[in-house]
């Protein structure tokens, strides 16, 4: 008898485990800085982004998960107290997490990610149309918290929240004039001149497990 229980156990032990879920998804959000120096300020409302991405996502043991994403992002027109910065950027990043399920159809997360910003920016100076350019790789960190509500066997739909650390600009056009009409602009260098900043982003997406 004990060599059979034996034997089953071996067998057992040699299937395999079942490997964890790879994903694949898409999303959509926007996200904004908050203003430095600015009490008026009641927002995330400076440089404000909107755009799409796509991820995935595999669990590697238990509730942990790993996540790598693509996501690209445009500004929205400034309002007229915003600096007018005309700014393009695509984020490469990759996260970990933890899931946790608190209802059959309904999951939590929290997750950690960094990433890599590569951005294209412009402002306008003078009076004849000319812009300032310039491009930027920065880093770019966060934390988010979300949750999915499972819509299938396979599909789930959910939102999530996250707060980054990543480059933002904020020059003053009145420092930077030139005394002869902008005749010589100032460097782009100069003018963007990257700081680490706040940003608050909000997202939906729509995940599949393959």
């Amino acid at each position: 008898m004990l060599s059979r229980i034996a034997a089953v156990l071996i067998v057992v032990a040699s299937v395999p485990a079942a490997a964890e879920p790879y994903a694949v998804g898409v999303r959509v959000g926007g996200y904004g800085f908050r203003p430095e120096g600015d009490p008026a300020s009641d927002g995330w409302n400076q440089c404000r982004m909107n755009g799409v991405g796509v991820f995935g996502d595999r669990g590697v043991g238990g509730p942990v998960f790993v996540e790598a994403a693509l996501d690209t992002y445009f500004s929205l027109p400034p309002s007229a107290k915003e600096l007018p910065i005309d700014r393009t950027s695509a984020l490469v990043s990759g996260a970990a997490g933890v899931r946790t399920q608190l209802a059959p159809w309904l999951r939590g997360f929290v997750q950690l990610g960094l990433g890599a910003e590569l951005t294209r920016v412009s402002v306008p100076y003078g009076d004849g149309g000319q812009r300032i350019r310039d491009e930027k790789l920065l880093p770019d960190g966060f934390f988010g918290v979300g949750f999915d509500v499972r819509l299938g066997n396979k599909t789930m739909l959910g939102a999530s929240a996250k707060t980054h650390v990543m480059g933002t600009f904020d020059y003053d056009p009145a420092k930077l004039a030139m005394p002869n009409a902008w005749i010589a602009p100032p460097p782009a260098g100069v003018v963007f001149d990257a700081s680490p900043g706040l940003a608050a982003q909000a997202q939906f997406y729509l995940r599949r497990e393959l």
